[in-house]
């Protein structure tokens, strides 16, 4: 709840994040960002001990959500205690809004995906090819059966991965940013920045020019919003397709060859018909 003892900062000029960086100076901000990735990694780890102690395998879906969630947790602690020491709203310090009317985002970053996998795909096949290393991730999603592991993992990707990462890279990175540059290079250094973690897992090298480009239209929607009502929607819808793929690509693959093969034969049939 906001604290009406406070000062209210002005109004962001236009093309910024609402965040009130009168009341967090730039240096101070920036180690709140770290504090919010490494509270992040500090979660993850507690996380895992906790999973391995437990005699879990951390390369199953549930396991791997229990860690994702104990991450999110600590880096939550931290955008809030943050928030505390600003205007005390999440909305206002972090750009942090979810709309329903906005839920068009969600086919939009699905949209998103299929078209900077058609850009990207050139690049990809080039760089490696004999293809792409297969992620992390996606090997524990692909790995996913049963009704509640497949749940986890849509939660963890699908809803909690994009309201945390748009918070940090997008809500404050960029809000940030955009203090010291102007809109398009704020953008490109918040996406390159945002891509380039992914690299903490190799395997994910083959997406980091996909991710650069998701990351400037992000970028863009929450500059264009002023807040991140649409870039989350826009990133869940990302996310999810991919989850969606990876779980069920492979039966959809053999669904598809499977009626291709019939087709085939009615064909047959049909030109040995019209052949009598």
């Amino acid at each position: 709840m906001t604290d009406p003892t406070r000062p209210v900062a002005p109004p962001p000029p236009s093309g910024y994040l609402p965040v009130p960086t009168a009341m967090v100076p730039a240096r101070a901000m920036l180690g709140w960002m770290i504090g919010v990735f490494v509270a992040g990694i500090a979660g993850a780890n507690v996380g895992a001990i906790a999973v391995v102690a437990l005699g879990a395998d951390l390369g199953d879906p549930i396991p791997f959500a229990s860690v994702f969630a104990c991450q999110v947790v600590g880096s939550l602690l931290v955008i809030i205690a943050y928030s505390r020491r600003s205007s005390g709203s999440l909305s206002a310090d972090t750009g942090l809004i979810l709309a329903g009317k906005d839920w068009w985002g969600i086919l939009a970053g699905m949209g998103l995906q299929i078209g900077v996998a058609i850009v990207t795909l050139p690049l990809v096949e080039l760089l490696f090819p004999d293809g792409a290393p297969s992620q992390g991730v996606a090997d524990i999603a692909e790995d996913s059966e049963t009704t509640v592991e497949i749940i986890a993992i849509f939660v963890s990707v699908g809803v909690l991965a994009p309201i945390i990462e748009e918070v940090l890279y997008r809500g404050m990175l960029l809000s940030w940013l955009r203090r010291f540059m102007s809109k398009w290079p704020a953008i490109i250094v918040s996406a390159a920045v945002f891509s380039g973690v992914h690299l903490l897992d190799w395997n994910a090298r083959a997406a980091v020019p996909g991710l650069f480009l998701i990351g400037v239209v992000l970028g863009w929607a929450a500059l264009r919003r002023g807040d991140l009502s649409l870039a989350i929607p826009l990133h869940a819808g990302v996310n999810l397709l991919a989850a969606f793929l990876i779980v069920w690509g492979p039966e959809i693959i053999e669904w598809l060859e499977e009626q291709v093969e019939e087709l085939e034969t009615a064909l047959g049939v049909v030109r040995a018909i019209l052949g009598m």
